[in-house]
This record gives C-alpha cells, sequence and structure tokens, in this order.
C-alpha cells in the first residue's frame, strides 16, 4: 500500500507541475481553483498548501476531502497552520460501515459495482472475498469535526452510489437520507453536496440544487466557472491506477457533466 500511495504520490505532482502555467494564468483572472483531496496524509496536504501559498494563489483555493478517510483527523492541524477552511463530504452510511465500498478493488472490478444497487454491491464484494479493515473516520470523530471553525460537512450520498448510473429517484433517497442524517450529526444542514466518483448529469444537478445543496465535482480537470461545480485543478488518490484512470478520465462516459 505504501509503495503504491508513493507511486499515485508521484503521478498527481506530475499533473500539478504539469498546470503549472495554467495555474499562473487562473492565478492573474483572480479565479477560483477548486482541489480535491480522498486520503491524503496531512503531510502531502501541507507540501500542496504550502506550494499554493508561495504561488500567492493559497486564498483562490476551495479546498475539499471526499470520503471522510482517517488522516483527515490529523490534517486539521495543517489547515489550522494555514488559516485554511474545508469542505469535508461525507457518505453517512459508508462512515457508520467504516470504509468506502471501492476500498481494495481493481478498476474494472469497481466499473461492473455501477451499476448495481447497495445491497447487491456489498453481496458481490463478500463473493469477491474484498473485505478491508476500517479506514474512514467514526460517526463520532465527523461529528466533533463538524463543529470545528475550519471544517464543514456535505453530502456525499447515503452509500457512496455511482449517480448517473442508479435511477433518478434511487440517487435522490440517497441524497436525502444523507442530508437528514448529516444535518442531525453536525447540527447543521450541509450546503454542498459532491457527486461520489466525480459523476453528475445536467438532470441530477437541477434535482440537487432545488433541494438547496450546491453540486460539486471531485475529479480533475481545468474548467473553472461557478464556485462549487467546477471540476478540479488538482487531484489526490489512493493508487497509481485511481490517480492515473482519473487524470485520463478513463470513467464509464454516463450522462453530460459540467
Amino acid at each position: 500500500m505504501r509503495f503504491r500511495r508513493a507511486i499515485g504520490w508521484a503521478v498527481a505532482q506530475g499533473y500539478r507541475w504539469g498546470r503549472r502555467r495554467t495555474l499562473e494564468a487562473l492565478r492573474s483572472a483572480r479565479a477560483r481553483l477548486p482541489v480535491a483531496f480522498h486520503a491524503a496524509e496531512a503531510g502531502e496536504v501541507e507540501a500542496i498548501l504550502a506550494w499554493f501559498k508561495r504561488a500567492g494563489v493559497l486564498a483562490q483555493v476551495d479546498l475539499t476531502f471526499d470520503d471522510g478517510w482517517t488522516p483527515f483527523a490529523e490534517t486539521v492541524r495543517v489547515l489550522e497552520a494555514f488559516e485554511k477552511p474545508a469542505t469535508l463530504f461525507i457518505a453517512p452510511g459508508q462512515t457508520l460501515r467504516g470504509r468506502v465500498w471501492t476500498d481494495g478493488t481493481t478498476v474494472p472490478q469497481r466499473q461492473a459495482l455501477y451499476a448495481l444497487d447497495e445491497a447487491t454491491r456489498y453481496a458481490q464484494l463478500q463473493a469477491w472475498g474484498i473485505d478491508r479493515a476500517r479506514h474512514l473516520l467514526t460517526r463520532e470523530e465527523v461529528c466533533a469535526l463538524a463543529r470545528h471553525p475550519l471544517v464543514t460537512v456535505g453530502n456525499h450520498t447515503w452509500s457512496h452510489v455511482s449517480c448517473p448510473h442508479r435511477p433518478l429517484a434511487e440517487v435522490l433517497d440517497e441524497v436525502d437520507r444523507a442530508q437528514a442524517v448529516l444535518t442531525a450529526w453536525c447540527g447543521y444542514a450541509p450546503k454542498a453536496f459532491a457527486y461520489p466518483f466525480g459523476r453528475g448529469t445536467a438532470e441530477l444537478d437541477a434535482a440537487v440544487r432545488s433541494r438547496g445543496l450546491v453540486p460539486h465535482y471531485t475529479r480533475p480537470g481545468l474548467t473553472v466557472g461557478e464556485a462549487g461545480s467546477a471540476r478540479n485543478l488538482f487531484y489526490e488518490g489512493m493508487s497509481l491506477a485511481e490517480n492515473v484512470g482519473r487524470l485520463l478520465m478513463a470513467w464509464p462516459k454516463v450522462g453530460e457533466t459540467l
């Protein structure tokens, strides 16, 4: 795992430096720079934020973390050091389970799971013998972090469902269920929503916005537009396969994304 993370981090760094000229142009335009993390260690986040600070664009960065992986508990001290707020997107069903359903899967396996409902997905994972230990923050930790002045919790569906691959009614039930639970946990209603796997559609965007949520696309790209609905300029992932797959947009083409 450590070796794969090192390679994945190297891929992310290559992507980061390859966009330097674009970053300079965006800095001149005073554009917002959406930046997504997942299971990054505190030191990795610190290195990127330091780079943004040296580049003079830290104030322009919209910082998000998907899923609530355990390293985020240590990352809070980095946010404090840089006085940088962040949105932590939580799928509460995954929090209670202690892991995300992609953990331990290959890219082909993951793609095969997209079209399955929650119960069938976990039955398939058991059939494959994939059952990882806890990698996510606990409910108690999420509730505590939600009260931190630099952390705002966002909606990430109930079970980390691939939204364009499921019926609209099911997706909205996932969103509503997560919203109710997170509101109870955090003491406030989330205002932001992040699509699991960074995949949404125009129809889903409209439905999410009708619920008072701003949709986020936490995948890499170079689209800078309305705050909270642009693809991310930089991306950190857990493995080489995940980084390369996302950097090359190598995911099923379903619907239209912003």
